[in-house]
């Protein structure tokens, strides 16, 4: 057994050896392109070289050959054959490069004095080694004289240099690609490989660019632009005009309004030479100032470059700072355009500090540490700031620093150090310790907040320098919930009155808290108004999501005012919502198009409600809303740092009317496109009149409410959750902006049309008013008029 593991070993090692013998005699060539230049049709070009190189030594052999072929549209002009020098690597050595002219006649070789070579008939690149056929005007043939050593290590590298091509005129719907290719064929027993490679590309639509270095600063005395570099696709693309001057085939750049050139300095390169381009200043028919360049000579051989070096002049000083720019345009057939390319090229300053918002993030109101967005202070120009000015930003109120900005330049010099705090935490002080020699541009980021639960829903800082005043928003704050009431209607000195019940939503996960700032349990309270208690202590449940709260621990405190329920467990897991759009299907259409229609989530925490709300109101109690605050180390962690105005969220509860019945006193008619409305004999106006709209009549909410005998103290306008809620006697109606139901009683009622603001007023269809406050609506075409009873 082992003998026979020892000769299956051995040969496999023959086997291996005799087949990586065989593949080696059989490798193939590299082929390559060295460059790959832009050519145009009809013109005289040069193309990339093609590089061959020999993957291992032996592989080709005496006989071997390939065909090279261009494109048809491409007819060989001159080209060169070299190899290497080195005699220790290369198989065959040509040191100086074979040129080979291709005519009608036939074709030269540079090695072979006064002869002209037949197409199809051999010539010797190097006798003995390696000879070329040329077979016509888009190919030649390349055969290898050498006897074959399969142990040598030398390998073939060669280099074809395509000097000279004539490309011929050539559309873009002729070609299958702007790629001109050199197509290698071999035998397949032959060591050169075949297959393309791109030597070129043809640019059938070619034209000319222009681009800018970084942009420079000037100011009113003017000064240097950045350099722009004009730079053409292929050789003589811009045509000369130096007959019609400036009026044909004009190239030119020109400035922002408000602008001049002044010094012009060019720089030609590549085939444009000295001379070819000159140039000079006109004002256009729209006033601005135009720099022509008039082109003398039109590049050869190779695509021109001109390098512009300028100076402008403001034409008047400017109160504001600008860009200025260069527009590159013209008729000659080489530009494309009348327009076609603008470029920066300078900024012009002006004396003054200016800041702005580099990013805003979202933050949570009643929280430590939320980071905030980073923000700019700008000099208009150096030394805006002088040394020893005090540099300072400001948080609104319910907002303190706690992880003060990192200063960072981002352009500039000057330098700034950190003075002190003030305003109790709000306010941060820098003095400018080193004024800046050229504008200079600080950069604030990184920096942390405290927040209270009452803090604006765009969060600014307020930054104050010399002649600067200015706030910018660094994020934007959400509440940590959402406190919802269903609302309804107490009257004085009653007990045990019902409202509706409370939603209290988590905008995020975690925003109701288990622990306080100081590590113990902590609480949510519910704090009536004085002279209102809770009747008995209202059902709390978790209805979404997995936040626990300690049930055993909720009671009522302060004489049954406030309502404490502990948090057991903070949630952790999102729960995903329907975003709700508060529209309903009423149309068989519009359901269809619902069913249909993707539902978008939202990700939210979780959603505490309190039912069975009981309230008693005593004789002091003022008419008007009964509001509800919500505080407490569950919702807030910075308690102790703000006041505890700044740390509570309210809403209104209930709406608390006298012993008095709401009815109508009289009957009401309003006209369609008329501001004065009737109510019984007496006249009265209002501020948007009503209109038709979708067949539907709508009038203002607020005047029907009034003309139902309902008072401003009756209705209640909450910007934030954008409704309007109604208390009518036993009704509460609450109407909501874009929903397509309203509430009464808190239960919702589907309407075919939502509400709408107009000129500062919610405006409804009137017969769904009427509908909700339990009144009769009567229209009258013939009139335009609705009348309500």
């Amino acid at each position: 057994m082992r003998q026979l593991r020892l000769f299956l070993v051995t040969f496999a090692i023959v086997w291996g050896l005799l087949f990586t013998a065989a593949g080696a005699a059989f490798a193939a060539t590299t082929n390559s392109a060295l460059w790959c230049p832009n050519v145009a049709p009809d013109s005289t070009a040069q193309l990339g070289s093609l590089r061959i190189v020999e993957s291992a030594g032996g592989s080709l052999k005496d006989g071997d050959w390939v065909n090279i072929s261009l494109p048809s549209y491409v007819e060989l002009g001159q080209l060169k054959f070299g190899t290497g020098t080195s005699t220790t690597t290369d198989l065959i050595i040509i040191s100086t490069p074979v040129t080979i002219g291709v005519t009608d006649a036939g074709f030269t070789v540079s090695t072979v004095a006064d002869k002209v070579y037949a197409f199809g008939e051999e010539a010797p690149l190097k006798v003995g080694e390696l000879n070329m056929t040329v077979l016509n005007k888009n190919s030649f043939n390349v055969v290898v004289k050498k006897t074959w050593n399969p142990f040598t290590t030398l390998t073939l590298r060669a280099v074809v240099s395509f000097d000279q091509v004539k490309i011929k005129p050539v559309t873009p719907e002729d070609l299958e690609s702007s790629d001109i290719k050199v197509t290698l064929d071999a035998p397949t027993t032959a060591g050169f490989s075949s297959g393309t490679v791109t030597v070129g590309k043809l640019l059938t639509a070619g034209g000319s660019s222009i681009t800018a270095a970084s942009p420079t600063e000037i100011s009113d005395v003017g000064g240097n632009i950045a350099d722009i570099t004009l730079k053409e696709d292929f050789a003589g693309v811009l045509k000369a005009n130096a007959a019609d001057f400036p009026g044909g085939n004009t190239v030119k750049l020109i400035l922002s309004p408000g602008f001049t050139w002044d010094t012009v300095t060019l720089i030609p390169q590549g085939g444009f030479t000295g001379g070819s381009v000159a140039s000079a200043v006109y004002t256009e028919k729209n006033g601005c100032s135009a720099l022509y360049l008039k082109i003398n000579t039109a590049s050869s051989g190779s695509p021109g470059q001109l390098v512009i070096k300028a100076s402008v002049k403001a034409n008047e000083p400017f109160a504001t700072a600008r860009d200025v720019k260069v527009t590159y345009g013209g008729t000659n057939p080489g530009v494309g355009g009348e327009k076609v390319a603008e470029v920066m090229v300078a900024k012009y300053l002006v004396s003054g500090l200016s800041a702005a918002a580099k990013s805003t993030l979202d933050v949570v109101a009643g929280r430590l540490n939320q980071q905030i967005g980073s923000f700019t202070v700008s000099e208009g120009m150096a030394s805006d700031l002088p040394a020893g000015r005090l540099l300072s930003l400001t948080l609104p109120e319910g907002a303190k620093w706690n992880r003060l900005p990192t200063v960072a330049r981002e352009a500039g010099n000057g330098q700034l150090a950190y003075e002190d705090t003030r305003d109790e935490g709000r306010t941060v002080v820098y003095s400018v310790y080193q004024a800046g020699t050229s504008r200079t541009v600080f950069c604030f980021k990184n920096a942390t907040v405290d927040l209270a639960v009452y803090v604006p829903e765009e969060l600014t800082v307020t930054v104050k320098g010399p002649g600067l005043s200015q706030s910018v928003t660094v994020a934007n704050v959400q509440a940590p919930v959402t406190v919802t009431p269903a609302g309804g209607t107490v009257r004085i000195g009653l007990a045990t009155q019902p409202v509706g019940a409370i939603t209290i939503q988590e905008n995020v996960v975690g925003a109701l808290r288990a622990r306080d700032a100081a590590g113990n349990r902590a609480v949510l309270k519910l704090t009536l108004p004085s002279g209102v208690r809770f009747s008995a202590k209202p059902t709390v449940r978790v209805a979404a999501g997995d936040l626990e709260l300690d049930t055993a621990g909720i009671k009522l405190e302060d004489d049954d005012r406030t309502l404490t329920i502990p948090v057991k467990l903070a949630s952790a897991t999102p729960v995903e919502k329907p975003v709700a759009g508060g529209e309903q299907a009423t149309t068989e259409e519009t359901a269809q198009e619902e069913t249909t229609a993707e539902t978008a989530y939202e990700q939210t925490g979780s959603t505490v409600v309190l039912d069975n709300i009981l309230l008693t109101l005593d004789r002091t109690v003022p008419v008007g809303p009964v509001t509800l605050e919500i505080s407490g180390g569950a919702l807030s962690e910075t308690e102790t740092l703000f006041s505890s105005s700044l740390n509570k969220l309210s809403c209104v509860l209930a709406a608390c009317l006298t012993p008095a019945p709401v009815a109508i006193r009289a009957e009401a008619v309003f006209t369609i496109g008329s501001t004065k409305y009737r109510v019984g004999s007496e006249e009265k106006e209002m501020e948007v009149a009503p209109y038709i709209k979708n067949g539907r009549t709508y009038a203002p909410v607020r005047y029907l409410a009034y003309a139902a005998g309902i008072g401003d103290d009756q209705i209640i306008w909450d910007g934030t959750n954008r409704t309007v809620t109604i208390f009518a006697g036993k009704r509460v109606v609450q109407f909501k902006l874009g929903a397509k139901y309203y509430l009464l009683n808190g239960m919702p009622v589907s309407i075919d049309a939502a509400p709408e603001i107009v000129s500062g007023r919610t405006m409804l269809p009137y017969r769904f008013v009427a509908q909700a406050l339990g009144l009769k609506a009567e229209w009258d075409g013939e009139k335009r008029q609705v009348t309500i009873r």
